[in-house]
Order: C-alpha cells, then sequence, then structure tokens
C-alpha cells in the first residue's frame, strides 16, 4: 500500500495520454505505481475528489508515485527511456502546422 511514508512522487503528467503512456512503459518494466491527481488550480495542500467531467475540463496534475526502495529504478527508467521530446497526442488526433 502506498503512503506518504513510504513513497516519493517521480513523475507529473499533464494529459491523459501522457499518463497512459507513462503507465504503459512502468508496466512494461514491472515497476509498482500509483497515480494521484491534482486539479492543477486547486490551492496547495488540498486535494478536492475529480469528478470524471474534470477530466476534461481543467487541468488534472497526474502525479507518479512510487515506492522510497524503487525511485531510483523509476528515474533510470525515465531516463533511459522516455520520449522527452515526442509530443503525446490521442491516437485520432493529428498535429497541426503553425
Amino acid at each position: 500500500m502506498f503512503t506518504s511514508f513510504n513513497s516519493l512522487p517521480v513523475y507529473t503528467a499533464h494529459s491523459l495520454p501522457e499518463q497512459g503512456a507513462l503507465r504503459e512503459l512502468f508496466e512494461k518494466n514491472g515497476l509498482e505505481y500509483s497515480v494521484s491527481l491534482k486539479d492543477a488550480n486547486a490551492p496547495d495542500g488540498f486535494y478536492p475528489a475529480i469528478s470524471p467531467d474534470m477530466l476534461f475540463t481543467q487541468n488534472i496534475e497526474y502525479i507518479f508515485l512510487v515506492y522510497k526502495k524503487d525511485f531510483q529504478k523509476a528515474a533510470d527508467i525515465l531516463k533511459e527511456q522516455w520520449h522527452w521530446e515526442d509530443p503525446v497526442f490521442f491516437e485520432d488526433e493529428e498535429e497541426t502546422e503553425e
């Protein structure tokens, strides 16, 4: 069970596609994780319940937590396998040129 005493935040995703890709990466590497959702507009220290409607209308932060003992492994996975420069899109979403 993840608690504030035995886990650390390792990454914060800012979209549903990004958090889905990170879940797949951690699962592929056998890393246990938990995801906390936070309304980015909420005051610090206050974590209100996130309704399904808010997922599509508000800026939600997906905070990935790992056990303290696995923090370095998670950091290494992110450093070696996460595509930092690649934008994450929905499958049916097309990149628009400016």
